[in-house]
């Protein structure tokens, strides 16, 4: 009986330091508005001589990363293309529209869908020419969507799509052309408010940020990670989705994928 009581007051001492650990990094990630420090840091290895490219809150959380996945129109598709893997996936005409889609982990995405509103990955599972496509594809990041204004895609969460994909402007020193999003309801109906990012950004071997926006041109550029300082970071999620940063060569803007939201 005592040796059970003793595990139980163990068990009781190790949860509260857990806790108290816990409320230590949530207090530092709620003061970061005073005292921020976001840095890009090199990664995990994605392919031979490819390394992830993250932004780090104060050197340890991973709060965004450079995005590996473009997207971009070609002979009146949509095509979505691996940077890494350099697998391509065409998303049918039929579902070229885009709806908001609240995850189970309270995160909010954009997906593929018909103008029913019925999701391309749940319908890919039952056509042979689609069912081999990884739901890696699935979900849009809001931050690989730049805006043209405030949109707030949280409030256009539901069934029914809320955008539609049109062929944009051609991206320089190819065939493929911007993926541009067109808004259908409310005072969006027929405008256009974004467009799909088709960027790659990822460090070499040599610890080298290499960047490449397809939508200016075919060419990257190499930097040095230290020369970027953030422009603009807000705590509220809900007001941003996307870091902007400034290179000493020239201002540039990247579009990260967003992670562990959970903890602001």
């Amino acid at each position: 009986m005592t040796d059970n009581k003793l595990t139980v007051w163990q068990s009781i001492e190790v949860l509260t330091k857990a806790i108290l650990n816990m409320q230590k990094e949530l207090n530092l990630i709620k003061n970061m508005a005073l005292d921020q420090d976001v840095t890009l840091e090199k990664g995990k290895e994605l392919s031979n001589g490819i390394y992830e490219a993250n932004f780090k809150l104060n050197k340890t959380i991973n709060i965004a990363t450079l995005p590996k996945i473009g997207y971009h129109m070609f002979g009146g598709e949509l095509v979505v293309y691996n940077y890494i893997t350099e697998e391509e996936v065409k998303i049918p005409r039929d579902f070229h529209y885009l709806k908001v889609v609240k995850l189970n982990d309270g995160d909010y995405k954009l997906t593929f869908c018909n103008v029913l509103g019925n999701e391309f990955f749940e319908y890919k599972k039952y056509d042979p020419q689609y069912s081999g496509v990884s739901d890696e594809y699935k979900f849009v990041d809001f931050g690989s969507v730049k805006k043209t204004h405030n949109l707030k895609f949280k409030e256009h969460v539901g069934h029914a799509p809320k955008f539609f994909a049109m062929e944009g402007a051609v991206e320089p020193g190819s065939r493929n052309y911007a993926a541009d999003l067109f808004g259908l309801v409310k005072d969006n109906r027929g405008r256009k408010v974004g467009t799909l990012a088709d960027e790659f950004g990822y460090f070499d071997d040599q610890d080298k940020l290499r960047y490449y926006n397809y939508h200016k041109s075919a060419d990257g550029n190499t930097y040095d990670p230290e020369n970027f300082n953030v422009k603009m970071i807000n705590v509220d999620m809900s007001k941003i989705d996307k870091f902007c940063l400034i290179a000493e060569q020239g201002d540039i803007i990247i579009h990260p994928v967003l992670e562990n939201l959970n903890i602001f």
